[in-house]
């Protein structure tokens, strides 16, 4: 069976029957493989493969009948639209993913007589998306993620045979920003780099990320290849693979430059243990999160079965966005910032100006105020 990509790490072997039956190295346990449940021509095989890699095995889902019309059904072929539309470059795999997601948690949500949401006609009345909401319970960012997925898949699908006007675009998660991802503060980086010192794989992908202000998906796949020298200076030049996102080309950077001076990278950049490039960007996320943990920027927490684990309280995102807000205080334009982002708006960017500006005009301001006439200034006074 030919392959459609590279897959790291994964085995074709035959039993001693006779049958052919596939396996996954997991990435970092050199003895350790899983049996996968699916082939390589199966829908949902590099599902199954990344979560082998990731050391976790999935269960062959049996075949569902989906009925035309429902919810089930309509979550299928935008599914199967958009990855029409990632094959042609024209959506990312990180949309996909989420899209998915949010899709799959509405369909499974159960209805008053406990049917699966995903089973019934797809012309839902607004009490339905607000049971689907009200099943994240206090996770409302994650109610809003499915409600993104739910409003994107009605506008597709109205043109399609689907219900227009669906009530989905006036229900609400009631969901509150948080401010997103922590920045990363001097003391952050000092702790990091102090664990992971000069050579290791983990130094590098900070030094990367924090010259490049780039996004986790670029820093797999980024290596020698993208490098340019333009009028004898050294750049970084790629397309990123988020969707609408501009061109970046931006000169090497020093702290860059000096950690790549101890590795002989090949084909990416970034490696696994074994000198393979990571298998994908949720392989990458999951090595970063344990780079952190190990740097002492962690919390404990209680995961769903109970137990106590450490969680990271940093990550890439939070270098990006760091990197952003000092570039914003150094005075560096919505347009500067934006280059490096590559961002295609100024309206994303303002975000990281905007606090910035807002100081700086009331500091104006202040100075105005303290210098208007008749208004009165305080006097120095002595100890009592």
């Amino acid at each position: 069976m030919e392959l459609s990509k590279p897959y790291p790490g994964l085995c074709k072997e035959e039993t001693p029957t006779g049958a052919t039956r596939w396996r996954v190295r997991v990435e970092g346990e050199k003895t350790r493989r899983i049996t996968l449940a699916v082939t390589p021509d199966h829908a949902a095989f590099d599902a199954h493969y990344d979560a082998a890699r990731e050391g976790r095995k999935l269960e062959a889902a049996p075949e569902k009948r989906v009925i035309k019309g429902t919810l089930d059904a309509l979550r299928d072929d935008y599914l199967a639209w958009m990855e029409i539309q990632v094959q042609g470059g024209k959506l990312s795999t990180g949309t996909l993913s989420s899209r998915r997601t949010g899709l799959n948690q509405a369909c499974d949500c159960l209805t008053p007589k406990g049917k699966r949401m995903g089973s019934v006609t797809a012309d839902l009345p607004e009490e339905a998306f607000i049971r689907i909401v009200d099943s994240f319970e206090t996770r409302t960012a994650a109610a809003q993620t499915c409600l993104k997925a739910l409003r994107a898949a009605y506008t597709w699908g109205a043109k399609r045979g689907y219900p227009k006007n669906s009530p989905v675009f006036g229900v609400s998660a009631n969901h509150e920003e948080g401010g997103g991802a922590v920045s990363w503060t001097p003391a952050d980086i000092a702790m990091f780099l102090k664990r992971h010192g000069p050579g290791t794989m983990a130094r590098l992908w900070f030094c990367l990320s924090h010259a490049l202000a780039n996004r986790i998906g670029d820093s797999r796949i980024l290596g020698p290849g993208n490098e340019r020298v333009i009028n004898g200076v050294r750049f970084l030049e790629w397309q990123p693979q988020k969707k609408g996102s501009k061109f970046v080309s931006i000169p090497m950077h020093d702290i860059l430059a000096n950690e790549l001076a101890f590795h002989e990278p090949d084909e990416t950049y970034l490696r696994t243990t074994h000198g393979e490039p990571f298998a994908s960007t949720a392989a990458l996320g999951n090595r970063v999160r344990q780079w952190i943990i190990q740097a002492g920027l962690c919390i404990e927490a209680e995961n769903a079965e109970g137990e106590t684990v450490k969680k990271a309280t940093r990550s890439q995102h939070g270098i990006r966005k760091g990197v952003a807000e000092m570039m914003a205080e150094a005075g560096a334009s919505v347009y500067e910032i934006g280059a490096v982002l590559a961002h295609a708006e100024t309206k994303t960017t303002q975000r990281y100006t905007e606090k910035t500006d807002r100081r700086k005009l009331a500091a104006e301001a202040a100075k105005k105020r303290a210098n208007t006439e008749g208004v009165p200034r305080a006097q120095k006074r002595g100890t009592q």
